[in-house]
């Protein structure tokens, strides 16, 4: 397979491949094909994302799928009224528990050998993959597969893993630093779930007094399926400053729960929030 002389990078890229042999011409033709389609794709995509009428259409569906019923009214959002919900999104089995964390000698969570909090920011996959593409930007470079170019573009492929398995580290490391925090206290929660992706919420209130004198927070789990060990409600001890855009842990059953974003304090005033609470709970039984 001839190359021009006016493009030695391409060349020096895909040498591996120009090999004479049936299996080097197919690994061209699968990566040209491969990156052709990866090319159109990113293409499509900065349209949609520079295009103002798409972003205004795509708000527009989001919006209409999340409110397929009218906000309802505060008083149809009472603190009874989501716990009949959250006790209707919990029909399956309740799964068993995660093991007891690891607490060190000076009280600190050992956040690597939690297997939650390391699966909440896709610690193992993104470490797999990395591992993957140096093994086999090694082999490349010895020429085992691909060549020194194909070899070099694997090992600049790995080193982004290993930029994205320290920064998701240091992640995972404030968060469990926030969860054994000296900042605690006892909060009722209901346990919600979105009727289309099935991604799961808790829904904090303060645990003392009529949860409806003060308005609730909404906390979205990391991972949907650590749901499923939840019961529909109950009393967590919560870690964290309580106010808003905060990173929040809640213990519940002796183990923490895990999220990615902070709590969001919802105002039942505010027509917008009402309609994320009417999305959540959902449509009751013969309402449809």
């Amino acid at each position: 397979m001839a190359f021009s002389s006016g493009f030695p990078v391409w060349r020096w890229a895909i040498e591996g491949f120009d090999d004479g042999t049936d299996a080097g011409a197919f690994a061209w033709i699968m990566t040209f094909f491969g990156c052709l389609l990866t090319g159109v794709a990113a293409w499509v995509g900065l349209l949609r994302r520079l295009d103002p009428e798409s972003r205004r259409e795509s708000r527009r569906r989001i919006a209409v799928r999340r409110s397929r019923q009218v906000p309802l009214a505060a008083s149809e959002l009472t603190h009874e009224d989501l716990l009949a919900a959250a006790v209707r999104h919990t029909a399956q089995p309740m799964r068993p528990r995660p093991s007891t964390p690891v607490i060190d000698s000076r009280g600190r969570l050992v956040w690597w050998r939690n297997r939650d909090l390391l699966a909440a920011f896709d610690l193992p996959s993104i470490a797999a993959w990395t591992t993957f593409t140096a093994l086999a930007g090694f082999g490349g470079v010895l020429h085992i597969f691909g060549g020194v170019g194909l070899g070099c573009v694997f090992l600049a492929g790995s080193a982004c893993g290993l930029a994205t398995v320290a920064s998701q580290g240091r992640l995972a490391r404030a968060f469990a630093t926030a969860a054994v925090s000296e900042h605690v206290r006892p909060m009722r929660w209901l346990l919600l779930r979105e009727p289309d992706q099935g991604e799961a919420y808790l829904v904090l209130y303060k645990a003392d007094g009529d949860p409806d004198e003060a308005p609730p927070m909404l906390l979205k789990l990391a991972k949907k399926r650590q749901a499923r060990r939840l019961p529909p409600t109950g009393v967590a001890n919560v870690h964290g400053l309580l106010r808003p855009v905060t990173v929040l842990v809640p213990w519940i059953d002796g183990a923490p729960v895990w999220t990615q974003n902070p709590v969001t304090a919802v105002d039942l005033t505010n027509e917008r929030d009402r309609g994320r609470l009417t999305y959540l709970k959902g449509a009751e039984p013969g309402s449809l």
